[in-house]
């Protein structure tokens, strides 16, 4: 049984959503605003998400770059972020948790850590 828009890498055979990524060509890319410690963290285990002490299970993604820039200065007011993109297969989105109107800012998508880091097919800096 698949369970859709869960976000949560465990509801899925990971090997077939790694084949459908892998396989769809449609790509979509995705934004998020984040510290220099959870960037650094990224880069430094070749572009892979990792869990940490007080972070949340899931990661969210704004589906604009303006989205992103308005939560990095609702989280981050010291202006001391950074934002980072994030490329898919489009097919995958069905996949993420999806929020229509996340802190009255706009639409989000989020997945937990085993989930992005088999969807991911780039991460980059904005």
């Amino acid at each position: 049984m698949t369970l859709l828009g869960t976000g949560i890498g465990a509801n899925y055979n990971l090997e077939k959503l790694n084949i459908l990524t892998k396989s769809c060509n449609d790509e979509v890319y995705l934004f998020r605003a984040l510290c220099d410690a959870e960037y650094l963290s990224i880069i430094n285990n070749y572009n892979k998400f990792l869990s940490y002490d007080f972070a949340l299970e899931m990661k969210w993604f704004a589906t604009c770059y303006d989205h992103a820039r308005a939560w990095g200065e609702l989280f981050y007011p010291n202006k001391d972020y950074k934002i980072i993109r994030i490329k898919i297969s489009e097919k995958t989105l069905d996949y993420l948790y999806f929020d229509k109107m996340l802190d009255n800012i706009g639409s989000a998508y989020a997945g937990d850590i085993v989930l992005l880091n088999c969807i991911v097919k780039e991460v980059k800096l904005i």
